[in-house]
């Protein structure tokens, strides 16, 4: 196994997350914000920048896919790519069941700015998508993590969960669903700026225990795709409705 880090300007975050989606064997990404300091500039030069961090772990044999995917990319300007050798890998938290990978992407006409504060309103969503959210309370909060106890429906199905929110404003928010039927899935939302308003990417790996898995059987990743996919287009017409008045 290896570890790869891609570090990267903040304004090519959302075009290398397309571009990782097309690697199936890229189960989850991690993703981080920090600012990158150049110790031996000249004073006036010693601006920090912002940058992004993704992190992910793949099989050996996929390393040069990936290298090949990015270094001949002539829109990633810059950046860096270390390759990390990893021993040995655990993943905690998870009972067997079904697991899948989503990629989805919605082009919203609003701003940035609204778009990511309104998603991150998280006991306003119950008003705005009362056929998703039944409930939503926050059970701590610190910087920029928050807790949230929540029940969601599923195909009229009602499943209670708690989940951790992380977010990096007004770019990355982050989804890992900490109890419940999901538990250890994690979702990753990537908001940039584009000339007709915001283009919002969901990379999701989605683990469902065998409980709720029996119950829609070989229908389940079809009915979360769906969810997601309903969930942005309530979104992107909440979103433009506003606007337009």
């Amino acid at each position: 196994m290896k570890k790869i880090e891609v570090v990267l300007g903040r304004d090519s975050l959302h075009y290398v997350v397309e571009r990782l989606a097309l690697i199936d064997h890229i189960k989850s990404i991690h993703v981080t914000s920090s600012e990158l300091v150049n110790l031996h500039a000249k004073e006036e030069d010693s601006r920090s920048l912002i940058s992004i961090k993704i992190e992910f772990v793949i099989e050996d044999e996929y390393v040069d896919e990936v290298l090949q995917l990015l270094l001949g990319d002539d829109k990633i300007t810059f950046g860096r790519i270390y390759v990390l050798a990893v021993d040995r890998l655990f993943e905690l938290g998870y009972r067997e069941g079904y697991r899948f990978r989503l990629a989805l992407s919605s082009l919203i006409r609003a701003s940035r700015s609204d778009v990511f504060s309104t998603v991150t309103d998280y006991e306003n969503l119950v008003e705005l998508f009362p056929s998703y959210f039944k409930g939503i309370s926050i059970r701590s909060s610190s910087d920029n993590v928050t807790v949230t106890e929540e029940e969601v429906m599923l195909d009229n199905l009602s499943i209670k969960q708690i989940s951790r929110h992380i977010t990096y404003p007004p770019a990355v928010h982050e989804v890992e669903i900490l109890s419940g039927y999901l538990e250890g899935s994690r979702i990753t939302e990537t908001y940039t700026e584009v000339s007709e308003g915001t283009q919002l990417m969901v990379v999701a790996d989605i683990r469902i225990k065998e409980p709720l898995a029996r119950v829609f059987g070989f229908h389940i990743r079809h009915k979360v795709e769906q969810q997601i996919r309903g969930l942005l287009k309530e979104l992107a017409r909440i979103m433009e409705s506003r606007y337009e008045n």
